[in-house]
């Protein structure tokens, strides 16, 4: 009996070393820090993008900050907390980017360089009018002031005069998620994805498709309809398995749903993906605990701390936690 009540201690600590340690800590910034990302646009010959709408949105929080390429393509945003975050960007006759990557809160991070590819087929604006090209540009100014209604109202214009350059219903879709009106988000994705699916011979690696499905599923978390979230994260999954993000929101979800055995294949997956990026093994570290299997989390919390800048605030987490489950044993 002895045995027994020992065997059962060993877990309840650990549980409620889970909500000390795992909570506020990660989720109180809400994206803001002394952080520093900067970075470059350039087309495909590598020339200076001027006047490209970045857009930098927090995955784990709602805040989202804008700013615009300058003469040599530089941009850059200051006052950055640590988190996982996209970014968009956006330019009239290019095909929209969206990559996604980790920043730790200090003032050295990534340095992007992202590469526009000109539109091409429906995207392509070729051939409009110069107030029509206006209107969009008014949109995207009207976007990145945050006058979201008003923005939508114009590229609804748009795609009224011009139904066959469908992908414009990507912004209507983006202006209604920052409208909280979820369900109307999802029928624009749906619409984009139809217009897709009847151009696409094939879907495999269609990194516009794939982000269509991540939107969606974004939308859906955003309602705590995690099931349907998780059905679309899977779906981006297959279309584009290269992109670790994509599993990382997955075994989010998982978490958030109580399902610590699937967390933990999808945290994996990430980590098969792109080894060398720390955030996957600190939360499967955290996925571990959940099912009692200290030695595992031990191993990836000490993965994290090796695989982490040493002035990440997590790496002292991640130590402190170590030290508390060996005491345990």
């Amino acid at each position: 009996m002895m045995k027994k009540k020992k065997a059962v201690m060993v877990i309840i600590p650990v549980c409620l070393l889970i909500l000390a340690l795992s909570g506020p800590e990660l989720y109180s910034q809400e994206g803001r820090g002394s952080g520093r990302l900067a970075g470059i646009v350039v087309d495909e010959a590598g020339n200076p993008i001027e006047g490209a709408l970045i857009i930098l949105q927090y995955l784990q929080f709602s805040n989202k900050l804008t700013t615009l390429s300058n003469a040599k393509g530089q941009w850059g945003f200051i006052g950055l907390g640590k988190g996982f975050l996209s970014v968009t960007t956006a330019k009239e006759g290019f095909a929209p980017s969206t990559i996604q990557l980790e920043i730790s809160g200090v003032k050295k991070n990534p340095e992007p360089k992202i590469i526009l590819k000109k539109a091409v087929g429906n995207a392509a604006t070729e051939g409009l009018s110069d107030s029509s090209k206006e209107r969009l540009l008014q949109g995207n100014a009207l976007f990145e002031q945050k006058k979201f209604a008003e923005a939508m109202a114009l590229y609804q214009e748009f795609i009224d005069k011009y139904p066959s350059l469908y992908k414009v219903k990507l912004n209507v879709a983006n202006c209604l998620m920052e409208l909280q009106e979820y369900d109307k988000a999802i029928a624009e994705y749906e619409k984009v994805l139809e217009g897709l699916n009847a151009e696409a011979a094939d879907k495999k690696d269609n990194k516009l498709m794939a982000q269509l499905y991540a939107g969606i599923g974004d939308a859906y978390m955003r309602q705590n309809k995690f099931k349907e979230a998780e059905q679309c994260f899977k779906k981006s999954i297959d279309i584009d398995p290269a992109d670790h993000a994509l599993a990382y929101n997955v075994a989010e979800i998982m978490m958030q749903a109580g399902n610590a055995d699937e967390a933990i294949r999808y945290y994996e997956m990430a980590i098969r993906i792109k080894p060398d990026w720390p955030k996957s093994y600190l939360k499967l570290g955290y996925a571990w605990l959940n099912r009692g299997n200290t030695q595992k989390a031990v191993e990836s919390f000490t993965k994290f701390v090796e695989t982490s800048p040493p002035d990440d605030p997590d790496v002292a987490l991640a130590k402190d936690i170590i030290k508390k489950i060996s005491k345990i044993k």
